[in-house]
């Protein structure tokens, strides 16, 4: 999997490079979205659907190519039942899943000015977490785990005007996880999979 992240980067490094930058773009790209995180495959057996959440930020150099990186969070997709102890004594326990994704996302030309389709995937790292509920501190026997896997997504926007837009997301995320035991999911190496759908908001500027 090392090889495979390194090589990703390095073939982000080059289309960087490839791609002179454009001043006629706006270069900065900002959105938010929510949705579902949805476990595929075998993941099933310890993972559930998930409310999910993203926030990203990316850096357009041209017409065709935006490097970006932002921050994905699901909410009890580990099912976590276990009573976890706090400063506070025992308290119902729960779980997160974070994904940060590092991508490069490459526009499809249209004729269309309002509609964009974009195309893009790089290396991700997930990171699963037992939590306490927030009004309990200093967690005594929260575990976690995590690893690094790849990810790609497809995206078609709404433009309305020339700066603020609506769209949807498709991704699909492959991991490699290891750590301690998170709600469901045992403490040993794990695959995951998971295809992710995705609405947002966002700005170019």
């Amino acid at each position: 999997m090392s090889k495979t992240i390194l090589l990703t980067i390095l073939c982000t490094c080059a289309c960087v490079t490839a791609f002179a930058q454009d001043n006629e773009e706006a270069h900065n790209d900002v959105s938010f979205s929510f949705g579902a995180a949805v476990p595929a495959g075998s993941d099933t057996a310890y993972l559930q659907k998930a409310p999910m959440l993203l926030f990203s930020y990316g850096y357009r150099f041209n017409r065709f190519f935006q490097a970006e990186g932002g921050l994905q969070m699901a909410f009890g997709a580990a099912n976590n039942q276990n009573p976890e102890q706090s400063d506070f004594g025992s308290v119902q326990g729960g779980d997160h899943e974070l994904m940060i994704p590092f991508s490069g996302r490459f526009f499809i030309p249209l004729p269309l000015k309002q509609w964009q389709v974009s195309v893009g995937g790089g290396p991700t790292y997930l990171h699963y977490a037992e939590t306490a509920p927030s009004d309990y501190s200093g967690c005594l026997t929260c575990t976690s785990r995590g690893g690094w896997g790849l990810q790609g997504f497809t995206t078609v926007r709404y433009f309305f005007g020339d700066n603020w837009y609506v769209g949807t997301t498709v991704q699909y995320v492959s991991a490699s996880i290891n750590g301690e035991p998170v709600g469901n999911i045992p403490g040993t190496k794990t695959t995951d999979h998971w295809a992710n759908a995705l609405f947002g908001v966002g700005l170019r500027f």
